[in-house]
C-alpha cells in the first residue's frame, strides 16, 4: 500500500514537474525568441497583411516537389491561428506563441491519451506511465527547433496537438458513450482538426484526408443501416469542408490551379516514372521513417554509439509495445493506421533528392513514447526477463531526457545573459542605431536574412530603412559579436566580417553594444 501510494504521489510530481518545465522553456523561446528563416518571414509578411485587409488563401509553400507538377501551397488555416497573436505584437515572436500554447497543452492531452490507452493496468501504475509520457515529451529538444531555421515559429510545429485531438475524438466516438449533444459536437470538433491538420504540412495534407475516410467508413460499417452514422459522418466532412473557406475563395479565383497541382503530385506519387522506387528503397525509407527518430528526436546526434542505441532501443519497444498490448484497442489502432499511411507515403519518395528535415515526421513523432509506455505496462515475462527488459527500458528513458535537457542547457545558456546570440528584440535595438531612411547591406550578399531585418524594421522600428544584398561604401552592416553552434553552445565571431575584409580598415565603428557592432563602410 505505501509503495502505491508512493507511485501516486511520484506520478503527481512528475506531471507538475512537466507543466512547470513546459511553462518555463517555451516561455523562454518565446520571450527570447532570435532563430527564424526565410520561410517564416513569408509566412509572417502573409499574416501582417491581414491588418491590411488582405486575407490570405493559400498557406506556405512551394512544397520541396512543386518542381513536378508546377508551384502548389498549403491551405491558409495555420495564419488564420496565428493572426490573433499578431495583436500583442508585431514582433516574430507572434509566430512562436500559438505553436508554443499548443506545445505546452500537449503536454496534459499526452498524459490523457496515455491513461487511456493503458487499459486493464493497475491504476497507479497507469497513472505514472502517462505521467512518464508526458515529462518524456517536453524534455524532448525538438518540440523548440524542429521547423525551419531551428524554431518553434513555424505551420508544422502544433501538428503534434492536433494529431492528439483527432485521435481522442475518434476514439470517445467509437466508445459510444457520448450524449447525443455532445455526440454532435465531437463530430463537428472531428471535421474541424481534420482541415487544421491537413493546413499545417504537406505530410498531413497527404495522409490525413485518406485516415479521415478510411475512419469513417469503418464507423458506418459497425452498423451501416443506422442513419445517424452517415448523419454524423457527413456533419464531420461538411465542417471540414466548411473551415477551409478561405482557401476555396481563393480558389476559385485561381481557376482552381493549387488543387490541380496537389492532385497531381499526388497522381504521380501513385505510379509516376519519378516515384518508381525499387522495394529496397522503399523499406530503406520506411526504415528510417521510424528508427530515423532516435538520432534525430530522442538520442540526438550523429555518432555510431547513438546509431546502435536507437535501433536496439526502438526496434525493442515495437516488438514489446506491438506484440505485448493488452490495452484500449481502438485508440491504439487508430495511432496504427495513421502510421502505416505515413510511412507508405513517406516511402513514395526518393528522400535522396529531396528535403527531409524532422518536421517531416511529426505524424509519428509520438511513437517511440507510445510504444515504450505500452511496453513498460504489459510486458508479461518471468520475473527476471521483466526485470531485465524493464531496467534497460529505463536507462534508455533516462539517457534520452538527460541528451535533450544537455541540449536545452545549451540553448538557454546561448540566448539568455551576456553573451548571447541576437534576439529579434536586440536586432530591433541595432536598427535604432541607424540613422533614417539609411541603408543596411548584408556583408555576405544574402538577400533571405535581409528580410528578416527588413520586417522588423517594417512593423516594430520604422525607420524606414532601405535593405541590399550587396556593400558598398555609404552603407551600414550590424555585426554579431556571436553566433550559435550545431550543438547550440554559443561561439564569439570575429570583430570584423571577414567577407568585407576590404573595408576592415576604413569602416567606421559607429556603435557598439556587448552583443554588436554597427559599421559604416567607408572606401578610403
Amino acid at each position: 500500500m505505501l509503495k502505491q501510494l508512493n507511485l501516486k504521489k511520484l506520478s503527481y510530481i512528475i506531471i507538475f514537474l512537466s507543466l512547470i518545465f513546459g511553462l518555463y522553456i517555451l516561455s523562454f523561446v518565446v520571450i527570447n525568441f532570435s532563430d527564424y528563416s526565410g520561410d517564416q518571414i513569408n509566412d509572417a509578411y502573409r499574416i501582417m497583411a491581414t491588418w491590411d485587409g488582405k486575407w490570405p488563401t493559400l498557406g506556405s509553400g512551394p512544397t520541396a516537389w512543386s518542381g513536378l507538377v508546377g508551384e502548389f501551397y498549403l491551405p491558409p488555416l495555420y495564419y488564420y491561428l496565428v493572426f490573433p497573436f499578431t495583436a500583442l505584437t508585431a514582433d516574430l515572436s507572434a509566430q512562436a506563441m500559438p505553436n508554443a500554447l499548443l506545445t505546452f497543452l500537449s503536454i496534459p492531452l499526452l498524459i490523457l491519451t496515455s491513461y487511456k490507452l493503458l487499459e486493464n493496468v493497475e491504476h497507479n501504475q497507469r497513472l505514472f506511465l502517462s505521467a512518464l509520457a508526458g515529462f518524456w515529451y517536453i524534455c524532448l529538444f525538438e518540440n523548440i527547433v524542429m521547423s525551419t531555421g531551428h524554431s518553434i515559429a513555424g505551420n508544422p510545429v502544433s501538428i503534434t496537438f492536433f494529431l492528439l485531438c483527432f485521435v481522442l475524438l475518434y476514439t470517445y466516438q467509437m466508445e459510444g458513450k457520448l450524449s447525443p449533444n455532445l455526440e454532435l459536437l465531437s463530430w463537428m470538433a472531428y471535421g474541424l482538426v481534420l482541415a487544421i491538420l491537413s493546413n499545417l504540412h504537406f505530410s498531413s495534407l497527404y495522409v490525413m484526408p485518406v485516415v479521415f475516410i478510411i475512419t469513417v467508413i469503418f464507423y458506418i460499417s459497425r452498423n451501416y443501416r443506422e442513419k445517424r452514422r452517415w448523419l454524423l459522418s457527413g456533419v464531420a466532412a461538411f465542417t471540414a469542408i466548411l473551415a477551409m473557406t478561405p482557401y476555396w475563395i481563393g480558389e476559385i479565383g485561381r481557376n482552381w490551379v493549387n488543387t490541380a497541382r496537389i492532385i497531381a503530385i499526388v497522381t504521380k506519387s501513385s505510379g509516376g516514372k519519378e516515384y518508381s522506387l525499387s522495394i529496397l528503397s522503399r523499406f530503406k525509407a520506411i526504415f528510417n521513417g521510424y528508427f530515423g527518430l532516435g538520432q534525430e528526436v530522442y538520442f540526438f546526434g550523429e555518432s555510431s554509439k547513438s546509431l546502435i542505441i536507437s535501433i536496439i532501443f526502438l526496434g525493442l519497444v515495437l516488438v514489446l509495445g506491438s506484440l505485448k498490448f493488452r490495452g484500449n484497442r481502438i485508440l491504439l489502432n487508430v495511432l496504427f493506421l495513421i502510421w502505416s499511411i505515413f510511412l507508405l507515403a513517406y516511402s513514395s519518395t526518393d528522400m535522396e533528392k529531396t528535403y527531409n528535415p524532422t518536421f517531416y515526421k511529426l505524424l509519428i513523432y509520438l511513437a517511440p513514447i507510445v510504444f515504450t509506455v505500452c511496453s513498460l505496462a504489459y510486458i508479461n515475462f518471468p520475473k527476471r526477463v521483466n526485470q531485465v527488459l524493464s531496467g534497460f527500458i529505463i536507462a534508455c528513458i533516462t539517457l534520452s531526457i538527460v541528451i535533450n535537457l544537455n541540449l536545452h542547457h545549451n540553448y538557454i545558456n546561448s540566448r539568455s545573459g551576456i553573451p548571447r546570440v541576437l534576439s529579434t528584440h536586440d536586432i530591433a535595438d541595432s536598427l535604432r542605431k541607424l540613422p533614417e531612411k539609411s541603408t543596411l547591406c548584408q556583408p555576405n550578399g544574402n538577400p533571405r536574412n535581409l528580410r528578416n531585418d527588413e520586417y522588423i524594421d517594417r512593423f516594430v522600428t520604422k525607420r524606414d530603412l532601405k535593405f541590399v544584398p550587396n556593400c558598398q561604401p555609404g552603407f551600414y552592416i550590424i555585426h554579431a559579436k556571436y553566433e550559435s553552434l550545431g550543438n547550440f553552445k554559443l561561439k564569439k565571431d570575429e570583430k570584423f566580417p571577414s567577407e568585407l575584409a576590404k573595408y576592415q580598415n576604413t569602416a567606421q565603428l559607429v556603435a557598439e553594444t556587448p552583443l554588436y557592432y554597427v559599421y559604416l563602410l567607408s572606401g578610403s
